[in-house]
């Protein structure tokens, strides 16, 4: 008998919606909140390589520009503090990926093709883990771009490949 009410209150418990998740932020925000943690970093080693002035800048300023419009756009998606339930003062002290430091020295354009490759493949995986519609398909859409940024950058340096 004691099995039997155990799981009742297991299957109620799981009809109480995002409530249920046992942290401050959901599991899509998480996964945006790693979204743009990458983002960020990707912005951080084209910044560095732009200014040394290594490589195609024009090239690496334009790819640098559509990375900040992803960073944006994904920053739009964040949900305010009273979407979240909490109060507008409260901060959220969410699990967030802890990136390694970027080195604030310039790479090589080879390495941006392969870190723009790189992010293009993880995002198929990310946009498959929200449940929200327009969410995965933005994440998508951002990853076209950064798999269209290494075919870009391979063909400006093709020793790159």
């Amino acid at each position: 008998m004691g099995a039997i009410a155990g799981l009742a209150t297991i299957g109620l418990s799981a009809c109480q919606g995002r409530r249920w998740y046992p942290s401050e932020i959901s599991p899509d925000e998480y996964v945006l909140r790693a979204v743009i943690t990458e983002k960020e970093r990707m912005i951080a080693r084209y910044e560095a390589t732009v200014a040394a002035g290594e490589g195609p800048v024009d090239l690496l300023r334009r790819v640098l520009d559509d990375h900040k419009s992803h960073l944006a756009a994904l920053r739009e998606r964040l949900p305010s503090p009273d979407e979240r339930g909490g109060k507008p003062e409260e901060s959220v002290s969410s699990p967030s990926p802890t990136p390694d430091p970027v080195a604030e020295t310039a790479v090589s354009v080879a390495s941006l093709r392969v870190a723009e490759s790189s992010a293009a493949g993880a995002r198929g995986r990310q946009s498959a883990d929200v449940s929200d519609a327009g969410l995965a398909q933005l994440i998508a859409s951002i990853g076209a771009c950064e798999l269209g940024h290494a075919h870009l950058l391979s063909r400006k340096h093709p020793e790159s490949e």
